[in-house]
């Protein structure tokens, strides 16, 4: 039961460092920094 809670953390963990590269690469393509929180900054 543990390490089914752990194999889903995982998976998780790596979905949301998966997105927040792509929206990295994304902005960084446009030319636009990005702030921690993902919005562009002004």
């Amino acid at each position: 039961m543990g390490n089914n809670l752990q194999v889903w953390l995982v998976a998780f963990a790596v979905v949301l460092i998966f997105f927040y590269g792509l929206d990295h690469l994304i902005m960084n393509m446009q030319g636009l920094p990005l702030n921690i929180d993902l919005t562009p900054s002004q």
